[in-house]
């Protein structure tokens, strides 16, 4: 007979199977695939997918919390904690959007996850909690206001453009090193910080 701790890992590790999946088919083949074809990819019946999520808005919306989840865990695993100084945690950003993610790179083409996930389900109170979130970060990190909003929607902008003919390897890298040098430049005349 199975512990109860068992039970709880087979039961967390079969939502990983289907979150997993999910991912995999909605990234490949859009947000329309239909549960049977997620189920089968996660190696479960339709029924235990069901029992999971019950809904495909509740399976979505599980995959959609776990892609921002990865995003933050992702920045996260970028930020050189030996770094102490401000702009360290929009450094990360910069970093983990700019390639050093391969997660991020995939989630972020233009056929990526982002792009699928974000036109099916608008799920407004985890996009307020997650902008809410984001900037609380980067109002935390130090540097001015104006200048952290420029880094951050370049990087997005980069992290979009990185699978695409429009952007080469060489601008990559000559973008991501302006960004990054902004996030060293020291405030300039009349530039307020955070704190003032």
């Amino acid at each position: 007979m199975a512990t109860p701790e068992r039970r709880t890992r087979d039961k967390e590790r079969t939502r990983r199977a289907i979150l997993d999946a999910a991912e995999r088919i909605f990234t490949e083949r859009g947000a329309q695939v239909s549960l049977a074809d997620i189920a089968a990819a996660a190696g479960v019946t339709k029924g235990g997918l069901m029992h999971h999520f019950p809904t495909r808005d509740a399976l979505l919306r599980g995959v959609c919390e776990r892609c921002v989840a990865r995003m933050w865990e992702e920045v996260r695993a970028h930020v050189d904690i030996s770094e102490n100084r401000p702009g360290k945690f929009t450094r990360g950003y910069v970093r983990a959007l700019t390639g050093d993610s391969a997660y991020l790179a995939k989630a972020f083409s233009p056929t990526g996850l982002i792009a699928v996930l974000g036109v099916v389900i608008p799920d407004e109170e985890l996009n307020r909690r997650d902008a809410r979130a984001w900037n609380a970060a980067f109002e935390a990190d130090g540097l001015p206001p104006g200048r952290t909003l420029a880094i951050r929607f370049a990087a997005e902008g980069l992290a979009t453009a990185l699978s695409s003919p429009y952007l080469t390897p060489e601008q990559l890298a000559v973008a991501r090193a302006e960004l990054l040098a902004l996030t060293e430049a020291p405030r300039r005349r009349g530039e307020r910080s955070v704190a003032g």
